[in-house]
């Protein structure tokens, strides 16, 4: 052999730990990762993925280890991937995780991006794979003394696990992300996203029984997972267990669109709400379908779509769910004006929320409170229906007396909103236009007095097919307030109620009953003044 010979082939003896093979995979050991859950071994990582970029692609590859880092930066045509039994571990320092600035506005004012422990923007073709797990170690990093500048006195100080932005053909299958100390995961202004099979396991307090749970254990605002202003994105089979909200639809920009998102065959347990549009949204909302869900043991509301910073919402599917042990709304929908301004946008839309579809759903365990759909007197709620709904509620209230119910215009949405029990046990609409309730059953399983449905202000609104329970003490079992234009057929109590049916208010006009089945009603309805009787047509009725 030759001295040029032997030369180059020490050069490549010594230098393959380092050198790509022909596989398209860069593992992670081969550049001097410890993988004992000691060692940092951000840097190892990192250049990994630097180099698979540079190279045109291919997947890092993490396996047999526990691999301690800081920020990662995902980058164009580069795939993470965790083996099983593989843990990437985040730091337990802030100050591994760094700040980026960004184009892209933020949940606060703030012009830095969150802290996060895998960070892509403006990326293509990324993924993240496998059936290994990403721990954010949120417990240690909101454990710390009370002089220690990062306990928690702002949200940007708390990394994220993933947050993923301006990325278009993104890939998250598999993996398990768990103890968040932020959000869990986001994905803000993307575009053909999946997110599939992934676990989520990141609740602080998991007793949704505790009715002190912001306090028994620090609170970390840990959202399963927040898809903020984008694109074609389909989430399926995914089991998630979240501190705060599970799945959040959400907008920062009043100039984008959250559209073209379906999210199917999914479990969620949350210590807030369950499956929800909001609370920011700034832009459009369009072209949503729920699906083929469980959503149980939910501190928050169960399903809630919400427009309060100008969004405008049409064309929203939900169907094939089962809703168990919800602590507050089962079903929540608001239309208010808080007008909360994100990054640098100084402005707000003028809010919509129509065309809303919801069938298909049980719901057993639901509170006390009741659900509600209610908009503003200036913005409606528009084209809702909800159909095939079978609810039991724990109700338990009795003696209750209706008062006014505020409008709350500007106020934080939430199912408590109006105060802790609604003027119905079942649904309370009001400010609403083209609302069909068709084949709903509701009922309670303890005694409470109030009636089934409240509706104030509304038009065309449509029952059909209802089935509700009550009791002697009922006054009615459905209250109209000024309601023009009104449908209620083929409906009837389950048991003893004073009146079937109330009408109040000098603008309720044009109610027609039809066919409904009043054996077990004492008077079909009651009027708040004789100058109401002209308003109501009845025919069909069954005694």
């Amino acid at each position: 052999m030759s001295y040029a010979t032997h030369l180059l082939f020490c050069l490549l003896f010594t230098t393959s730990a380092f050198a790509q093979k022909p596989s398209g995979v860069w593992d992670v050991l081969a550049y001097g990762t410890k993988g004992d859950g000691q060692t940092m071994d951000t840097k190892a990582i990192q250049t990994a993925v630097d180099q698979c970029h540079t190279a045109g692609g291919g997947k890092v590859y993490l396996h047999n280890g526990t691999f301690l880092s800081g920020t990662i930066y995902l980058k164009s045509n580069v795939t993470l991937y965790l083996d099983a039994g593989t843990t990437l571990l985040g730091s337990p320092k802030v100050a591994d995780f760094p700040d980026q600035t960004s184009d892209y506005p933020t949940y606060d004012e703030h012009p830095l991006t969150s802290k996060a422990l895998i960070y892509a923007e403006n990326c293509r073709n990324i993924s993240i794979e496998g059936r290994g797990t990403i721990d954010g170690r949120g417990d240690i990093l909101d454990n710390r003394g009370p002089n220690d500048p990062y306990l928690r006195p702002s949200f940007k100080y708390r990394p994220r696990i993933l947050h993923i932005r301006g990325c278009e053909n993104v890939l998250i299958k598999g993996v398990t992300l768990q103890n968040s100390a932020s959000w869990v995961q986001t994905y803000q202004a993307c575009k053909n996203l999946v997110i599939d099979g992934i676990t989520v396991d990141s609740r602080e307090n998991k007793d949704v029984e505790n009715p002190n749970r912001e306090h028994a254990v620090k609170h970390r605002n840990t959202d399963g997972m927040d898809l903020v202003d984008c694109e074609l994105v389909r989430v399926s089979n995914c089991f998630i267990t979240s501190g705060d909200d599970g799945i959040c639809i959400k907008s920062f920009s009043p100039d984008k669109v959250c559209r073209n998102i379906s999210i199917t065959n999914c479990h969620v347990s949350s210590g807030a709400s369950g499956i929800k549009i909001g609370t920011e949204t700034a832009g459009r909302f369009e072209d949503i379908v729920i699906q083929n869900c469980t959503v149980f043991d939910t501190w928050g509301d169960g399903l809630a779509i919400m427009t309060v910073d100008g969004a405008q919402i049409k064309r929203v599917t939900i169907s094939n769910i089962s809703l168990r042990n919800i602590k507050r709304a089962g079903i929540f929908v608001r239309l208010n004006t808080r007008n909360k301004k994100f990054g640098t946008n100084t402005t707000n839309n003028t809010p919509a929320l129509q065309d809303i579809l919801i069938t298909n759903i049980q719901g057993s365990r639901l509170a006390a409170l009741g659900c509600s759909i209610t908009g503003l007197p200036d913005y409606p709620v528009e084209h809702v229906t909800l159909r095939n709904l079978n609810f039991e509620f724990e109700g338990g209230i009795t003696g209750f007396k209706p008062t006014a119910v505020p409008e709350k215009s500007d106020a934080y949405p939430v199912g408590t909103m109006f105060g802790t029990t609604l003027p119905a046990y079942g649904f309370y609409v009001r400010h609403a236009r083209n609302v069909t309730f068709d084949q709903v059953q509701l009922r309670f399983a303890n005694e409470d007095q109030r009636p089934a449905m409240v509706f104030d202000d509304t038009e065309e609104l449509e029952i059909r097919g209802l089935k509700a329970q009550s009791v002697a003490q009922t006054p009615e079992l459905i209250r109209l307030i000024n309601t023009r234009k009104t449908l209620i057929a083929d409906s009837r109590p389950t048991a003893a109620v004073t009146s079937f049916l109330s009408i109040y208010g000098d603008k309720s006009s044009a109610i027609a009953l039809i066919n409904n089945q009043l054996g077990q009603s004492a008077q079909m309805y009651f009027l708040e003044a004789p100058s109401l009787k002209a308003s109501v047509k009845e025919s069909g009725t069954i005694q």
